[in-house]
C-alpha cells in the first residue's frame, strides 16, 4: 500500500543525498562512472552526523545506541601515487603513477589516475 505522506520523506532523504553527491563529484571532477563511492561516502557522512530531528542525535547513535566517532573518517578524493613496479624500469623511469584515492568505512577503494 503506498501512503503519500511517506513516499514525501523517502523523496526528500533521496533529494538530499544526490545533492551532496552531487556537489562532491562537481567539486572534485569524477566522472559519473564513479557514483557508487560518492554515494557510499554521502550516506557514510549522513549516518555519522547529528539531526535536530533525532534531537541532535546521528542516525548512528540511534542504531547503536552508542555515540558515534569521527575517527573511521577519511578524506575524499585524496591525492595518492600508486606503485609501478617493472622489471625493466630504469632509474629514471617513474616509480608511481600519480592518481586519487576513494576511501570510505566500507573498505571501497578505487585508485584512479
Amino acid at each position: 500500500m503506498e501512503t503519500p505522506q511517506q513516499n514525501v520523506i523517502v523523496e526528500r532523504k533521496h533529494q538530499h543525498i544526490l545533492n551532496v553527491a552531487r556537489s562532491l563529484m562537481f567539486q572534485y571532477n569524477l566522472h559519473k562512472s564513479y557514483w557508487i563511492y560518492v554515494i557510499s561516502h554521502v550516506i557514510h557522512l549522513i549516518n555519522k552526523l547529528p539531526t535536530p530531528i533525532l534531537k541532535n542525535k546521528c542516525p548512528y547513535e540511534i542504531i547503536h545506541n552508542e555515540p558515534s566517532t569521527f575517527l573511521d573518517l577519511k578524506v575524499f578524493c585524496c591525492l595518492c601515487y600508486a606503485s609501478t613496479l617493472e622489471n625493466n624500469r630504469t632509474k629514471f623511469y617513474a616509480r608511481a603513477r600519480k592518481g586519487f584515492s576513494l576511501v570510505i568505512k566500507l573498505g571501497l577503494k578505487a585508485t584512479l589516475s
